[in-house]
């Protein structure tokens, strides 16, 4: 039996459909790539569409196809970032070790996500100075989020007894994110010759550590 006309375009509507979808995230991808290296050297408020148009080489129609203000790039942005994305990451395999191994995992592997987005971590900053709008987007769509991560792996410790009861998950969460965030902002401003010794953190974890643990954390001989 002969295929007709019909049949073969009816056979090539998905594939066409899937290939429009994926060239749709692919540009996607890329404005959001685009708009970050614009607002990272003329910062948010100075960055205009036509900025991200020209840095894009493409037109701005095909720009506001996709997303109609640079708010909402910037919002595009914080949400789908790998900095984030990244360190929730993280977040989802501290919960199958001891609480000890899972505060270290979480401040060492939140810190070379850091790393890896220092372009990122740089705007975020001087973007949170300069604005209090700008300063509520990003601790809403970055801040907030890892916050409210780490206050659900707290809360497991909690549960498995691991983490005395009393211990305000949310608060050490915070604790932990700006004890990461201080450390890994200070080498950035300062050089990596003034980032704090190898030994530091250690001992901020052992710290952290014994504050919550719901038992005494033994110690050493060498104590």
């Amino acid at each position: 039996m002969k295929r007709t006309v019909q049949n073969d375009r009816a056979d090539r509507t998905p594939k066409i459909s899937l290939v429009r979808t994926r060239r749709a995230e692919r540009t996607r991808e890329e404005i959001l790539r685009a708009g970050l290296r614009v607002f990272s050297e003329k910062g948010f408020r100075g960055a205009t569409m036509d900025d991200i148009a020209l840095e894009l080489e493409a037109t701005k129609g095909l720009l506001y196809y996709h997303f109609k203000t640079k708010d909402e790039i910037l919002r595009a942005i914080l949400a789908e970032n790998q900095l984030t994305t990244g360190i929730e990451k993280v977040f989802e395999i501290l919960t199958t070790m001891p609480l000890r191994d899972a505060l270290t995992t979480a401040a060492t592997g939140a810190i070379e996500v850091l790393n890896a987005n220092r372009e990122l971590v740089r705007f975020l900053h001087v973007q949170a100075l300069l604005s209090g709008a700008e300063a509520e987007v990003v601790y809403s769509e970055v801040l907030a989020r890892l916050q409210d991560g780490a206050a659900r792996v707290i809360e497991h410790f909690k549960r498995n007894g691991e983490v005395r009861p009393d211990v305000d998950a949310s608060a050490f969460a915070l604790l932990m994110v700006n004890t990461v965030t201080a450390y890994f902002i200070r080498g950035e401003l300062f050089g990596p010759h003034h980032q704090a010794g190898p030994g530091y953190l250690k001992q901020t974890i052992d710290t952290l550590h014994s504050g919550i643990a719901a038992t005494p954390v033994a110690r050493t001989k060498s104590e």
